[in-house]
């Protein structure tokens, strides 16, 4: 099912001053769908277009991967872990993520985009051809950094 935006919560903490987070109230936008396969909690994910039935290829995704054509829709960041086909997982289509998988270096503010390693975002460089799907907000390392997703789902 669909989030909405239409409320948006203007409070960084609760009545007690305990800090928030990061929630769909907090402008980070998440999506409910079905792995094609097991995928990482922090990995990128795309549409999984390969499916036979239309409607399968906007409720299914995998790991992105800019290798091949059925692969490179990207549209977000896994929020927890599918350990295999047919488990349901969440998505941030929109906003904040911790730790997503990203290749190591960059910066803050770099535009990051699909790579040829499944499941992992890169920096953008001149010529890419890939959606740039957010910004790093910290440098990279360890293949992890904080990001924020533009919506393209």
């Amino acid at each position: 099912m669909a989030t909405n935006t239409l409320l948006q919560y203007l409070q960084s903490t609760d009545g007690d001053g305990v800090a928030l987070g990061v929630t769909p109230s907090n402008r980070r936008q998440v999506e409910r769908f079905i792995a094609s396969a097991a995928i990482a909690a922090g990995d990128v994910v795309c549409l999984d277009i390969s499916k036979t039935a239309d409607g399968d290829k906007s409720l299914f995704v995998k790991k992105a991967d800019t290798t091949g054509g059925a692969t490179t829709l990207t549209i977000g960041i896994a929020l927890d872990a599918a350990t295999a086909a047919n488990d349901e997982i969440n998505v941030v289509i929109r906003g904040f993520v911790k730790d997503a998988n990203v290749a190591t270096g960059g910066a803050i503010g770099d535009r990051i985009v699909g790579s040829g390693t499944a499941g992992r975002a890169t920096q953008y460089s001149a010529g890419s051809t890939q959606a740039i799907l957010g910004y790093q907000l910290e440098a990279a390392s360890g293949n992890e950094a904080d990001v924020w997703i533009i919506k393209q789902y």
